[in-house]
């Protein structure tokens, strides 16, 4: 079962990715970048919407991603054994646990991306990693940024954003429990 969850994980993390390398100031000759390009063309180009966007930020790979979490977690309500539940409650709680993989998968590829820039930078043969990395979060880094200016050359608005993120996290697991655990 967990192996399965992984799996849509890394599926929903990749059409995320790819909502945020279109959304953000991304070199698209990046072989990276057109590799993941590649591997969500399929299922974007179905999307009546997918050159769509709110206030910068193309949508259509996140809605993707929101949609095969919600399928995912259908599928394994229903083909899950349970006692007396109805097909409504399994639909909501399906619908919860698609939302919060959602967001939770969302965390993990931030917190990756944010981690991969701030090693990368620090090596002198990967600083073409470390820029990709620093397009791809600047939507979301940048107004942070503005606040917090790095320190010499130590940015600490990374350290700061990762901090928020496993508090956030940790208030996640305070408030939802065991349901937001389950992955």
């Amino acid at each position: 079962m967990y192996f399965m969850i992984l799996i849509g994980q890394a599926v929903i993390m990749l059409f995320q990715l790819r909502s945020l390398m279109q959304s953000s100031p991304a070199d698209y000759y990046n072989p990276f970048v057109q590799l993941v390009a590649k591997l969500t063309q399929p299922v974007v180009h179905l999307m009546p919407f997918r050159q769509a966007h709110i206030g910068g930020f193309f949508y259509a790979g996140a809605l993707i991603a929101l949609i095969f979490a919600l399928l995912f977690w259908i599928v394994f309500m229903f083909v899950l054994p349970s006692g007396s539940d109805t097909i409504i409650s399994k639909f909501l709680m399906a619908l919860v646990l698609a939302f919060f993989m959602f967001i939770k998968s969302f965390g993990y590829l931030f917190l990756a991306l944010l981690l991969v820039e701030a090693i990368t930078s620090w090596l002198p043969s990967t600083r073409s990693v470390s820029y990709l990395c620093a397009q791809i979060t600047s939507p979301l880094v940048g107004p942070i940024q503005k606040i917090i200016p790095p320190i010499g050359m130590i940015d600490i608005s990374l350290m700061l954003i990762m901090i928020a993120l496993f508090a956030l996290n940790t208030l996640m697991v305070k408030l939802f429990g065991p349901l937001w655990l389950v992955f």
